[in-house]
């Protein structure tokens, strides 16, 4: 019965609130419109689950400053949680896959959306490439799991690099996420969803301005460290309150 509630507001809420977007997401440049409209439906699908998130850290974000944020994937929550609570319009890179899906797909590209073709390697670097193109000439951030899947074992998975290219290159900072009880509420390929809190805590700046692509592995290293150790230092501290 449960799932069935949350189902039937997530299609809801993507219908209704996919029809603004298509109307008006071509013509907002900086996407604070889409943004406001993003968030809108997040607030609407947390409150439709029952969750409830504890932010650290939120003063090391500047409204002013572009960013690319970097996030350990436990759970579908953490999309979400991102979305709800960063001050910041987003704009993601998703799979091309989901701009074929009707209204979904349409409200995906008109709110500027970067198309990734995972499958062909020479298309996913162009796509980066796109995205590079499009930060360095815009006001938004961008929103990325460098594990690639949600992981399984509550560990961090190994980071993938392309996201961290996009950042030596556009010179965006990035800043480390890390989610906290997002998995004990809905754990990886499973629909029993459970009502609770979920910790986000935001790390400070690492800036790439002056990081050499030659460096990527240390700036890989770095920012999956801060991870493991917010991880280390909050999770056995935090408590979902689970129901």
């Amino acid at each position: 019965m449960r799932v069935f509630w949350v189902l039937s507001h997530l299609c809801l809420s993507t219908i209704i609130l996919s029809i603004p977007i298509l109307f008006f997401g071509w013509f907002d440049r900086n996407k604070k419109f889409i943004g406001k409209i993003m968030r809108l439906w997040a607030n609407w699908m947390m409150c439709a689950m029952g969750l409830k998130c504890e932010l650290k850290g939120l003063s090391n974000l500047d409204l002013n400053c572009q960013y690319v944020f970097m996030s350990n994937h436990e759970s579908a929550l953490d999309i979400l949680i991102c979305i709800k609570y960063l001050p910041h319009n987003i704009v993601f890179l998703a799979k091309k896959e989901l701009f074929r899906i009707p209204i979904f797909g349409w409200a995906l590209k008109a709110s500027g959306m970067i198309k990734v073709d995972r499958k062909n390697k020479t298309k996913a670097k162009s796509s980066v490439d796109n995205a590079i193109n499009i930060l360095s000439n815009s006001k938004f951030s961008t929103l990325l799991y460098p594990e690639g899947t949600r992981s399984q074992s509550n560990k961090i998975l190994p980071f993938k690099k392309g996201g961290f290219i996009l950042a030596i290159r556009s010179k965006l900072p990035i800043v480390p996420l890390t989610i906290i009880g997002a998995s004990s509420l809905l754990p990886s390929r499973s629909l029993k969803l459970k009502t609770g809190k979920i910790l986000l805590v935001i790390d400070k700046p690492i800036i790439t301005c002056n990081v050499k692509e030659v460096e990527i592995n240390r700036l890989v290293n770095q920012c999956r460290q801060i991870i493991i150790e917010n991880k280390n230092k909050y999770e056995n501290k935090f408590s979902p309150d689970i129901n």
